[in-house]
């Protein structure tokens, strides 16, 4: 009796996928993933999503699903027969400024994420049903009002006929297609500009690392793109009307001064990219190991205590290492008016202002340059001095204030 009380009393917290999904340090990777893909997203609209001519008829391949979806709804009521979108503007975020053309979108992207992740965690056959009901329903959305009207006519006609290009209306059935193809590519445009955000939710909360690369890679080939497009040599060739981030860099305000106002958002970017990245694919990566552990191991105390010591070092050290990271970028963004201020101590101020005021020390190149001369000393510091010995020393010391603590 005492030995099934043990068991009993063993089994109690396991490394089970049910449990381990209700885990607390779990979902706050999970939370953390997704903050940080939303902040990244919402961030990035607010650098790339503008362009150089602000009205409502403007048009550029921008981060904004509005302007396409607007030039599109204009296009529509200029025809003959105006027509309008199916899916209203308060759901898509058309005629709102700001962040608000983005935040409608998400949650409803949220919920349908939400929805899909429990329909993952069901049988195989219910998923399969309810997949072969999603297809039939759009099939049907699609062709059915169409098909049946052409049907209909045919047989009080008395004629087979093409239900497209007739010269009486009554036989031309085409315009059954229109608005169900609206809806489905207004559908496909909000995919596309969503795409990061709903890959990268169904990659974390449905476990899966190729959605979270999907996420990952969209997000570069956008940046790459917008970088192409917004490049000088193309904006002279072809008016696309897209806002180019600034060439020249300003003063450093921000941060304390170490960084200029125009690299701020692109720091940022980068820090929410590698929080997204590292919590995302360590979610999958704990949860695969627990998965592969055997029977055994998952019931023992022993392993379930490592496993909760691992989870908690790993949330410490993404505040720690993101916190690590941002400070060691902005120094090395910073580099060039270092080295100015040291040039300035040793020499006269009349050369090391000179030296300050110089178009390329004010370059975006001439910043990246500085900032990869001083990543690189950073790096071969390695050799000098021992990282793992001192961040093993922090995080004892770590360790041992929350035990005094508790």
């Amino acid at each position: 009796m005492a030995d099934d009380v043990a068991i009993q009393g063993e089994g109690l917290e396991t490394l089970h996928l049910k449990v381990l999904r209700r885990k607390w340090q779990i979902l706050a990777l999970q939370i953390t993933a997704t903050i940080s893909l939303i902040s990244m997203y919402i961030m990035m609209t607010r650098t790339y999503g503008s362009c150089d001519i602000v009205d409502s008829t403007s048009w550029c391949p921008a981060l904004d699903h509005t302007l396409t979806l607007s030039a599109l709804e204009q296009f529509l009521l200029l025809q003959p027969d105006p027509l309008n979108l199916p899916i209203p503007n308060w759901m898509t975020g058309v005629g709102n400024s700001g962040d608000g053309r983005y935040w409608m979108p998400l949650f409803v992207i949220s919920i349908l994420v939400a929805g899909w992740t429990i329909l993952g965690l069901q049988t195989a056959k219910l998923r399969r049903r309810v997949n072969m009901g999603i297809l039939g329903f759009a099939l049907a959305y699609l062709a059915a009002l169409f098909v049946i009207t052409w049907l209909i006519g045919m047989v009080f006609s008395f004629e087979l006929y093409l239900p497209f290009g007739q010269i009486d209306p009554d036989k031309n059935h085409v315009e059954y297609l229109v608005k169900p193809l609206l809806l489905y590519i207004q559908i496909f445009i909000l995919v596309f500009y969503f795409l990061p955000v709903i890959s990268g939710l169904l990659g974390i909360w449905g476990m899966s690392k190729s959605k979270i690369s999907w996420a990952i890679g969209s997000t570069i080939i956008y940046l790459g793109l917008h970088a192409l497009l917004s490049y000088e040599g193309v904006r002279s060739t072809i008016e696309l009307n897209l806002s180019a981030l600034p060439v020249q860099i300003g003063d450093a305000t921000n941060w304390g001064g170490l960084i200029a106002p125009e690299i701020a958002p692109l720091l940022v970017i980068s820090l929410l990219l590698m929080v997204f990245l590292e919590s995302g694919f360590a979610t999958i990566r704990y949860v695969e190991y627990a998965f592969k552990l055997p029977e055994s191991c998952k019931k023992d105390p022993e392993y379930v205590s490592q496993f909760d010591n691992i989870l908690n070092v790993h949330l410490q050290q993404t505040v720690g290492v993101s916190f690590f990271v941002g400070l060691v970028t902005a120094l090395a963004l910073k580099f060039d008016d270092l080295i100015v201020d040291l040039v300035s101590v040793f020499e006269g101020s009349q050369w090391s202002e000179q030296v300050k005021e110089s178009l390329e020390l004010q370059l975006t190149y001439g910043t990246v340059i500085s900032a990869m001369i001083f990543v690189i000393f950073i790096a071969g510091l390695r050799y000098i001095i021992p990282w793992p010995r001192i961040s093993g020393l922090i995080e004892k010391g770590i360790r041992q204030i929350r035990d005094q603590s508790l």
